[in-house]
């Protein structure tokens, strides 16, 4: 059974009276029942782990864990789940350990034992790392690292967790190749792995660190640490250790050109780890053979370990491993002039390189590695403010008053607290309040103007048109017109419902025959959208009912299941009695909703951020729920993913009503959804600028795209997740965006596209139906250069997007007329601009000095795309990166040929990137008319 755990009570109980002792004591046992901190004795967990690892193999452990659950061994069940992914996970099943270990971490959280939460992150990191996601192993393993920190306790175990998380973040570290920082924090995993006298995690720590020398260039330090973990393993008898250890002495005897001592080495790491299922780690010496064997020359010995790593690589789907061996294959076709398979395994290699690490990845791993430095300075803050309370606490306990005084004062303290409780739940409600008004304020403007909108600026269109034009505007100045009326006059019956103004008008008929003429009226639309729509209605029932409430509901609910109902789709409505109740189910196969749009969806407004975002106005709905509750029935949602999303409705049945329905047939007019053409984007075209309109309403987003559409190219998103993707990949001239939206709104879109060096430069028009000062600001400092109202003015928006663009056209101008990449132009560069610039031409001249220069490897180093590359170069100077290399490298050539009078035409060629002397002449000549020797002889340019 559990143990509740309560410490240093008996170590200052002296200090107080008896009363206020009873009174503490009492307070510390309710808060921490509350809490629900628990935990187990040494001796259950001892039992437990004896148990668990004296069972073998996978199979033994899934079926003990099973038992375990069965029995209610909640302990026992955790251990073995966590045993069990280690198994799985040393036969290289990477993903079936993920998902083991996951459950151990929800039963450990479940019972609140800390010590196996923290192993359960440890051991979930290292499954991510082992499957090369390492955003999300360093998320697991800095949470371990965290939970270990704040945790008093000081069991092997609890000191174990915190060595083996340090351990995890510096292999990280050292994968980004921050070697500083993952030394820092391997050192401080050994020396906890020391403390415990731990061989296998000192020879662990030991070898990595004895990398970090090696990468370092330090061969004699790499050599030193890399014996002491040979030493740790052979005493321990770790097979895998020392066969890592074989890997690392060919690598250093690699290095120095020892290949013979290289190949042995790895030859013994190799047949130590053939007979072990763990494929991850025997992969490092089949790609360090396959690598020996092609600097020696043995290329039938290089494919055929090449091939085998290959195999297993992607049967244990391990990126970081196949980039590796893609690039050895690159290597080999290369050498053997087959350019062909040479480029595709290059960037095959590439692609492997990118899913392990890209950018933003790395800025998530670098973001994470802050915090942590800033919590530990708050903790070591907090340890001394925790100290200093104490001193303060001890010294007032010695002038304690007697134990009557004490307990007069607790009383008073009591009433206090209460009265600041009562105080404190009547602020928040009128918190609550204050802001339901101005949630409701707040999206009833947006709902108004987004019409409007569409109404004016279409209105203003009409003034300028042929005739012939003018229908389809009128149309869809009708539609607009519809839906605010609409929109106005369930607004009126929800307030109508909320003050029961108005008599219902009860009438008497049968319900099941009125039902089903509603569900026809929508016939004619299923069949348009070839949804298979179905009434189903066991028996006839008579009772009172008010046709306009039967009409109000069944539209709304309708109107719903058709708008997120797919085409080929089903919609059903199920009417049935029971008893003195009578039920209606609607049902539809469109998208579910999360729980908390569940919890949520009869609220007026209210707006979710899953798929089933904007239902409706957020209006209709809660008119559903004010007439259910009139009428004193109930009315519920269960939403469920592939199965679409059911509203249950009961209500009494009555027949207490003398005036019968009338006879003439029903004409419903239906609540049909509002039909959206797809948007799709233009071509786009490297001559016209591109232009990305965020715009969750399709008719302004249409709107807004038709201002541009003869000009420039247009792409559309209909939400800001969608949006920011397409600004990575389109890289776009300009965005814009509305401030409203699900999920990422346009103040956050806002954030990231400034945030992210491959779309800061893109200026950002917001366009939205918050008109405050305030709100203006906010989008301003979030990084907009233009805040635009609803309703916009076309002539407005017009002028401001020819103006931001006309920056770029003079920008660029100035970049073709002028071949100096760091003069006068600069001063008309942003920060983020310039930052860029002097980024991609440092890079250039290194990669020049390398040998190296193209286009992808340029990209690749600034973390970008080849195609999100070209959009920024073209964007920012209105070149290609072909051209502008080439400035670059005649820039050199100039200054080479100015400054090394001995150096010969041939040798300047070479150092400005050029493979071939007369392509060299060839692009010189071209550039400046002359040729290089007459440049240097002083002709002139």
């Amino acid at each position: 059974m559990p143990l509740l755990t309560f410490t240093g009570w008996s170590k200052h109980k002296h200090l107080f009276s008896s009363a206020l002792s009873a009174f503490i004591l009492f307070s510390f046992l309710l808060a921490s029942c509350e809490r629900g901190k628990v935990s187990f004795s040494p001796e259950e967990r001892k039992e437990m782990e004896s148990t668990v690892r004296s069972t073998h193999g996978i199979d033994s452990l899934s079926l003990l864990q099973k038992q375990m659950e069965k029995e209610g061994n909640k302990l026992g069940s955790v251990i073995a789940l966590r045993e069990w992914g280690k198994a799985l996970r040393n036969e290289s099943r990477f993903d079936e350990a993920l998902r083991v270990h996951n459950e151990g971490l929800q039963q450990a959280e479940g019972i609140g034992d800390t010590l196996e939460w923290v192993q359960a992150l440890n051991n979930i990191g290292t499954d991510f790392r082992r499957l090369g996601m390492l955003d999300a192993a360093q998320e697991y393993h800095y949470n371990a690292w965290k939970m270990s920190e704040e945790c008093t306790d000081t069991s092997f175990t609890a000191k174990k967790n915190r060595a083996v998380s340090l351990n995890g973040l510096g292999n990280i570290y050292m994968t980004l190749g921050n070697y500083t920082r993952a030394d820092s924090v391997l050192r401080m995993a050994l020396h906890g792995e020391q403390e415990l006298h731990s061989l296998v995690g000192q020879a662990i720590n030991y070898a990595n660190l004895g990398y970090i020398f090696e990468h370092r260039g330090q061969t004699d330090s790499a050599w030193v640490y890399y014996r002491r973990s040979m030493v740790l393993n052979t005493e321990a008898g770790s097979d895998l250790g020392i066969s890592l250890c074989h890997t690392y002495f060919g690598s250093l005897y690699e290095k120095a050109h020892l290949y013979d001592k290289a190949t042995a080495e790895y030859e013994t790491a190799r047949k130590m780890m053939e007979a072990s299922k763990d494929e991850w780690h025997s992969l490092n010496s089949l790609i360090a053979l396959a690598g020996i064997y092609h600097i020696t020359g043995n290329a039938e010995r290089e494919m055929e370990y090449l091939d085998i790593a290959k195999q297993v690589a992607k049967n244990i789907k391990s990126p970081e491993h196949l980039e590796k061996i893609y690039t050895l294959y690159y290597k080999h076709h290369k050498q053997t002039g087959d350019c062909h398979s040479a480029l595709a395994f290059h960037e095959m290699a590439t692609m492997m390189r990118d899913s392990v690490l890209d950018m933003e990845k790395v800025n998530h791993i670098q973001n994470i590695s802050l915090k942590i430095e800033r919590n530990r300075q708050t903790r070591q803050m907090s340890e001394a403010r925790h100290r200093l309370e104490q001193e303060r606490t001890m010294r007032y306990i010695g002038f304690a008053v007697s134990g009557l005084a004490l307990l007069v004062l607790t009383g008073l303290l009591s009433m206090a607290l209460y009265t600041n409780r009562l105080r404190r739940r009547n602020h928040q409600a009128l918190k609550r309040m204050s802001a339901l008004r101005e949630n409701f304020f707040t999206n009833i403007t947006h709902e108004f103007r987004t019409p409007l909108t569409m109404i004016l600026a279409l209105s203003h269109d009409l003034q300028s048109l042929d005739i012939a034009e003018v229908e389809d505007k009128a149309r869809t100045i009708e539609q607009q017109g519809k839906e605010l009326l609409t929109l106005i006059n369930q607004l009126l019956d929800i307030s109508k419902m909320k003050s029961a103004v108005g008599n219902a008008d009860w009438q008497n008929g049968n319900i099941m025959a009125y039902l089903s003429m509603i569900v026809e009226s929508y016939r004619e639309y299923a069949r348009s959208r070839n949804i298979d729509l179905q009434f189903f209605a066991k028996e006839t029932v008579k009772m009172d009912f008010v046709p306009d409430y039967v009409n109000k509901v069944m539209n709304n609910l309708l109107s719903n299941a058709f708008k997120f109902t797919p085409e080929y789709g089903k919609v059903s409505v199920a009417v049935w009695r029971e008893g003195e109740n009578l039920f209606a189910d609607v049902t539809d196969t469109g998208c579910s909703m999360d729980k908390e749009t569940l919890c949520h969806v009869f609220d007026p407004f209210y707006q979710g951020e899953g798929d089933a975002k904007h239902i409706g106005t957020g209006v209709g709905l809660a008119l559903v729920k004010q007439i259910i509750d009139a009428v004193k029935g109930t009315v519920t949602v269960e939403s469920e993913e592939g199965k679409g999303t059911t509203f249950h409705i009961c209500v009494p049945i009555h027949n207490e009503v003398g005036k019968q329905i009338a006879a003439a047939p029903v004409i419903n007019t239906p609540l049909l959804p509002e039909s959206e053409t797809a948007l799709v984007d233009s071509g786009s075209s490297e001559s016209r600028f591109q232009l990305l309109v965020i715009e969750d309403n399709h008719n302004v987003a249409a709107y807004i795209g038709s201002q541009f559409a003869d000009r420039y190219a247009v792409s559309y998103a209909d939400n800001g997740k969608d949006g920011l993707k397409k600004a990575l990949e389109l890289v776009p001239d300009l965005i814009i965006t509305d401030l409203m939206m699900p999920g990422l709104d346009g103040q956050e879109v806002c954030r990231q596209v400034r945030a992210n060096e491959i779309t800061d430069h893109i200026p950002i028009i917001v366009i939205t139906a918050k008109i405050t000062e305030e709100e203006r600001i906010k989008g301003l400092e979030a990084g907009a250069d233009v805040y635009l109202t609803k309703p916009f003015n076309a002539d407005e928006l017009h002028t401001r997007v020819e103006k931001l663009l006309d920056r770029y056209l003079r920008l660029r101008d100035k970049f073709s007329k002028n071949t100096d990449t760091h003069k006068d132009k600069n001063t008309q560069l942003t920060d983020a601009e310039r930052r860029f610039l002097t980024k991609a031409v440092d890079f250039i001249y290194q990669l020049m000095d390398r040998r190296q220069l193209d286009v992808n490897t340029l990209a690749e180093k600034l973390c970008m795309s080849p195609r999100q590359f070209h959009r920024k170069l073209v964007t920012i100077t209105g070149e290609s990166p072909s051209s502008y290399m080439l400035k670059i490298k005649m820039k050199r050539a100039c200054h080479l040929l100015e400054t090394n009078p001995e150096m010969t035409i041939e040798e300047v060629a070479d150092r400005c990137g050029f493979r071939h002397t007369p392509n060299f002449y060839s692009a010189f000549k071209r550039m400046y008319g002359i040729t290089p020797m007459d440049y240097r002889r002083g002709v002139g340019i």
